[in-house]
């Protein structure tokens, strides 16, 4: 975050770059800042495994598309609240993943906005009808609830935050999430 494009800071490519030196797992760097095609090759060098920016951030969206494949990284676009999916629809052929923004971006604790679901099915419904390779996630009020319902509109990929890191017992919060999904 940038607190631009969204009203927040957040990671910096420093700081991808300390999580990436761990080597644990794949990190997508969600970029939630204004002319991504600036930065993100700071963010691939720091060690992204894949990168989303938001389609409303950016008037260059091939040439983002182009940066990030042309370093043999995933690409993904998100989408905020607002934002129809036929912005990107034309896009899909090009890209790895559709992030759906489930709140506005920003801020962790947000309550989730059941209104999205249907803009998931939709997406959902696109993905299939093209047979693509592309993953559908979402982020924003992710919880056990908002979880069931986003994974029954056909998400497969989620963004937990609060719902994990604000509990007592994170690692059971999170256990909790797994089962269900499985």
């Amino acid at each position: 975050m940038d607190n631009h494009f969204a009203p927040n800071m957040g990671f910096s490519a420093a700081a991808l770059k300390s999580v990436a030196d761990l080597k644990q797992a794949p990190i997508d760097a969600h970029l939630m800042i204004e002319n991504p095609e600036n930065f993100l090759k700071t963010f691939i060098e720091a060690g992204a495994d894949s990168l989303t920016f938001h389609a409303e951030a950016t008037k260059k969206i091939d040439e983002c598309i182009d940066i990030i494949k042309s370093n043999k990284k995933r690409v993904g676009i998100a989408l905020k609240p607002n934002t129809p999916f036929n912005e990107i629809k034309h896009y899909l052929n090009k890209i790895d993943m559709v992030l759906v923004m489930t709140v506005d971006p920003g801020f962790s604790g947000q309550g989730f906005m059941a209104s999205q679901v249907e803009k998931i099915k939709e997406v959902r419904k696109e993905i299939d009808k093209t047979n693509l390779d592309i993953w559908l996630q979402v982020d924003g009020g992710i919880g056990l609830k908002t979880l069931e319902t986003t994974l029954e509109a056909g998400a497969d990929f989620f963004v937990v935050g609060s719902s994990v890191y604000y509990e007592k017992d994170p690692q059971a919060a999170l256990n909790a999430l797994r089962n269900l999904i499985s």
